[in-house]
């Protein structure tokens, strides 16, 4: 029974360093004005500027939906004339568009591509 006991305890002042040291690493992470949220992580904006992204979209291009994922956003825009779409995906700490993606007809726009071919025996 005592050395049950005995471990329990151990066990206490175990369990209590470990916070003990969580709590430090917090406090250590969150003043250390060297130390980036991510590894590579691009520099934010300027202090009382937002970063400004042109994304050349054509005429009659709208904005479907916009939707947060992780540390990104990812929008669609809707292209005019049965384009297709086109998904951006914004990094808004600075406001760069890291990826493009563009949805519509495989291969151009004519219907060949479209149609279905027979299987050759």
């Amino acid at each position: 029974m005592r050395a049950l006991k005995a471990i329990l305890v151990i066990m206490g002042l175990f369990i209590a360093a470990g916070f003990i040291f969580i709590g430090y690493e917090v406090y250590n992470r969150m003043t250390d004005p060297e130390r980036r949220a991510e590894p590579g992580a691009p520099p934010p904006p300027p202090p009382g500027g937002i970063a400004e992204t042109a994304l050349g979209l054509p005429e009659g291009a709208t904005i479907e939906t916009v939707v947060p994922s992780g540390s990104r956003v990812v929008f669609n825009v809707r292209l005019p004339g049965g384009q297709g779409d086109r998904l951006y995906v914004l990094d808004p700490r600075n406001g760069a568009v890291t990826a493009t993606v563009t949805t519509g007809p495989a291969g151009g726009t004519s219907p060949e591509y479209a149609r279905p071919t027979a299987p050759r025996q």
